[in-house]
């Protein structure tokens, strides 16, 4: 087994800065397939590099057959911004961009640090047949959002992850990391919420990797995946359930309920006059994810639920 790892310079925008990728390599260069994993892109995220840390791990006794490369930490800009104390690594702090939006078709030749990071990622992933990209939502159980056009690719990586849905978009807007590489299949993963970070659960995370990578032909096979396939939803149909006050957050369903349009999922209470409103499912579906926070604005997304049916168009994803 060949492997190696490398530090990949990038260029900053002040004087005294340095900022470096680390890259792990697997296999032969240009071996076929090829399997590109990050994670740490939202740098607030952990699951996921903790999970990539594991997988590298496991990948050192593994026979190896195609080529995997993993960048852990594919955000070093936004995990070192914090502000009073609290990371940030969603946005980057100076422009307020999303990290994982705007992604351009190619790698481009623009100086500032934020675009040579994005065009560096682009450079290792666009030519590979498998694109994971490594998430977590806030409160969530597993699932993960793709492109309708392998299906059976999303089966499998679904049923390897025990994904509860699979969220599926030719275009979901925003031009995420994921969607500047369409040349074979790309996914985004999410591994549930921002707590959910343990040795335990990672452990087990890296194993469902190994199990995708195996059945692809990346590694030599490791067995059936543990896990159903996740029913295939419209991104279009995840809707938000939106605070009817500000207030205090208090919820009544959680990630992986089943839940009809109207029902109770929540009750925001002011703690001034003491009112206190439902916040109602906007649709019958799986409620996914749910904000972090307990306290809200009027008009704040709380939660999403996954629908059936498409019921919005435009841009899918929340910034």
């Amino acid at each position: 087994m060949t492997s190696s790892s490398e530090i990949i310079e990038l260029p900053a925008d002040s004087p005294g800065r340095r900022l470096h990728v680390m890259l792990h390599r697997f296999g032969t260069a240009k071996s076929r397939p090829k399997v590109y994993l990050q994670a740490g892109l939202h740098a607030d995220e952990m699951p996921g590099p903790l999970i990539l840390h594991h997988l590298k791990s496991l990948l050192e006794d593994a026979e190896i057959i195609g080529e995997i490369l993993i960048v852990p930490l594919a955000n070093p800009i936004g995990f070192a911004e914090w502000l009073h104390d609290k990371p940030q690594g969603r946005r980057h702090l100076a422009s307020g961009q999303n990290f994982n939006r705007g992604f351009p078709d190619a790698p481009t030749d623009t100086p500032d640090e934020n675009a040579a990071l994005r065009s560096l990622l682009l450079s290792l992933s666009q030519d590979a047949d498998h694109v994971l990209d490594l998430h977590c939502d806030h409160f969530a159980v597993p699932h993960l959002y793709t492109t309708p056009r392998h299906p059976e690719r999303t089966d499998l990586l679904a049923s390897c992850m025990g994904a509860r849905l699979a969220l599926i978009a030719e275009v979901s807007g925003g031009h995420a990391f994921d969607e500047a590489n369409p040349g074979g299949f790309a996914a985004t993963l999410e591994y549930r919420g921002q707590f959910d970070v343990s040795d335990a659960l990672a452990q087990a995370d890296a194993l469902g990797l190994m199990t995708y990578l195996g059945a692809v032909g990346a590694i030599a096979p490791q067995g059936a995946p543990l896990h159903a396939p996740a029913p295939h939803l419209p991104l279009a149909g995840a809707l938000e359930a939106l605070a009817p006050q500000g207030g205090i957050v208090t919820w009544e369903a959680a990630p992986g309920d089943e839940v009809h349009k109207g029902q109770p999922i929540a009750q925001v209470t002011d703690p001034m006059t003491g009112l206190r409103l439902p916040v109602p499912a906007p649709c019958d579906g799986l409620l996914f994810r749910q904000e972090l926070w307990r306290l809200c604005l009027r008009g704040q997304s709380l939660a999403h639920v996954a629908g059936r049916e498409p019921a919005r168009s435009g841009d899918l994803l929340s910034d």
